[in-house]
């Protein structure tokens, strides 16, 4: 079961108000916090920091922002990706996530050795929504569970409430896509030992007959 330390979103937000001073991120999440083996979530000035890229091997940016975003010229240009967003519940994230997650993707299959950054200004609310888009596309994960997972990594993360609503209806989209558990098959019914062969294969044959309907 996923578990996540409590949040302390409210206290990073009270710590910056009012001035963009990266100095006073300390301790409340300027940094780069890897999600995958090759994603990681960051704030806006860990995503400028050269020597930060460098030393994590970042390859590929997606900024969530609602302005351009000035990044290091180690990235090229053709390996960033600006969606331009502003952090409120009617924002439509939603119309966004199908390009993000198809740039991560398309990323991480050109080379095994890309890593891919995903910020925002704080790495609170829309960066961990395209990450979390990203894990309900490739994974079994849920829109809950996805923030669960991100948040046991990066405690701050908190997408506010209109992207989880739009982060649940993304997860509707790929619940048919997802494969199902394979059934058992008769082979392996027939290894099991003891009583109740019969009424398993009875029962298996059954679901195999109503699964044929559908």
């Amino acid at each position: 079961m996923l578990s996540f330390p409590a949040q302390n979103w409210q206290k990073a937000l009270r710590a910056t108000n009012g001035s963009l001073d990266p100095s006073r991120y300390a301790g409340f999440g300027r940094l780069a916090s890897q999600i995958t083996p090759r994603i990681y979530l960051s704030d806006y000035w860990s995503a400028r920091d050269t020597a930060k890229l460098e030393s994590l091997g970042i390859t590929h940016i997606v900024s969530v922002l609602d302005f351009t975003p000035d990044l290091p010229e180690i990235i090229p240009q053709d390996q960033r990706l600006h969606i331009s967003l502003a952090d409120v519940p009617e924002a439509k994230i939603l119309d966004h996530l199908d390009v993000t997650t198809a740039f991560i993707l398309k990323a991480l299959a050109e080379n095994d050795d890309n890593k891919i950054l995903v910020h925002c200004m704080q790495g609170i609310s829309r960066s961990a929504a395209v990450v979390c888009a990203y894990l309900i596309a490739t994974t079994d994960l849920t829109a809950p569970k996805s923030i669960e997972h991100v948040q046991s990594i990066r405690g701050i993360v908190c997408p506010n409430l209109g992207f989880r609503r739009q982060l649940d209806e993304y997860s509707t989209r790929y619940v048919k896509l997802k494969p199902r558990p394979p059934r058992t098959s008769l082979p392996d019914v027939l290894k099991i030992s003891g009583g109740g062969i019969a009424a398993r294969i009875r029962k298996l044959k059954e679901a195999s007959g109503s699964g044929k309907a559908s």
